[in-house]
């Protein structure tokens, strides 16, 4: 980075407007969904909002950190007296160790804890959008991640997410402070069974106190990142990269719409005092002005003859528009055939 005098980078984003109809068509809001989870998943009756439900959606691998929830589930679901519901969502690969050794200890969890813990490693999760928006708390312990998109995913549906402190996850998820009302989610800084189990412990204490997870969760959705503004960052790069500017046609067209229509033949030249002074200071400049010493009414504060010379002076734009000559350009944005003007 030291050797490249202009550093790039940019977080990855997601189609807000699209996503949004993804989650609509899935649950119409957050308790809807929430419900749905725990009727599904946790064989409840009706909602019970008391009972935070974290979740993990994503590859079963050595990368997404999945062992750490497998470790902590326990301690946790003890904690806080079976008062508490972990989904994980995704394949895992039984040919792999990694894989097959979480496998086997999210059946045991599930097993011992039907109404706190569901997984499936042996079947594909479809539940992606329902478990965005119905999630309290989204689950990222990933080693390392250059990007992500999975906290965004979990954001555009109002859901924070705890996540370790790593690559693209640190630049998103930002710690919730209940002092400022900022941040929109928990992260912890050591891969580590303790200091996840801090971060829990955090959520589970935002997740009781409703006014602040109201927050928590109004801000998580202000945090996501969209496709359209991280698509523009990475075009606005391959122009720089090509000697080229950038142009938002986009922005060209909403400041179009905010302008007064306009032609030449509208225009009417200006003196050198209307474009210095503007044409409603024009009458106070001129009687301030100090002609000399001539014998004249105070009142007449005027002289018409040296008014009359002062405002025939041209103005610098004027005088530049009148005196132009034929000038080559170069038209950054086209082919050898139209790149002179």
């Amino acid at each position: 980075m030291r050797q490249k005098p202009d550093p790039f980078a940019f977080p990855n984003g997601i189609p807000i407007p699209e996503r949004i109809r993804k989650l609509d068509a899935a649950a119409p809001d957050h308790l809807t969904a929430k419900k749905m989870l725990q009727q599904k998943y946790f064989h409840f009756g009706e909602l019970d909002d008391s009972v935070p439900l974290f979740s993990f959606v994503g590859r079963v691998t050595a990368q997404k950190g999945v062992h750490l929830i497998l470790d902590i589930a326990e301690h946790i679901i003890q904690k806080f007296e079976y008062k508490v519901q972990f989904l994980v969502g995704g394949p895992a690969n039984m040919r792999e160790p990694y894989s097959a050794g979480c496998a086997h200890k999210m059946w045991a969890l599930r097993h011992k804890y039907p109404n706190c813990f569901w997984a499936a490693p042996d079947e594909f999760f479809s539940d992606g959008a329902l478990v965005n928006r119905g999630s309290d708390f989204g689950l990222m312990p990933s080693v390392f991640e250059p990007g992500g998109i999975v906290q965004h995913e979990f954001f555009v549906g109002g859901t924070p997410v705890i996540a370790f402190k790593t690559g693209g996850l640190k630049d998103s998820v930002v710690e919730y402070l209940w002092d400022t009302q900022e941040g929109c989610g928990y992260t912890f800084e050591s891969h580590t069974t303790g200091d996840f189990i801090f971060a829990m412990d955090r959520a589970v204490g935002t997740f009781k106190n409703k006014k602040q997870y109201n927050k928590i969760r109004e801000n998580a959705f202000k945090a996501t990142m969209d496709g359209e503004v991280v698509s523009k960052a990475w075009l606005n790069e391959f122009c720089r990269l090509r000697g080229k500017r950038f142009i938002d046609y986009g922005v060209c067209d909403k400041l179009k719409v905010q302008l007064q229509p306009w032609s030449p033949q509208d225009y009417t030249p200006i003196s050198i005092i209307q474009e210095i002074f503007g044409q409603e200071k024009k009458k106070q400049i001129f009687k301030d002005i100090d002609f000399g010493a001539a014998d004249v009414d105070e009142n007449n504060y005027e002289s018409p003859e040296r008014s009359t010379e002062i405002e025939n002076i041209m103005s610098a734009f004027d005088s530049h528009a009148y005196n132009k000559k034929p000038k080559s350009f170069m038209y950054h944005n086209r082919g050898p055939r139209y790149r002179r003007v």
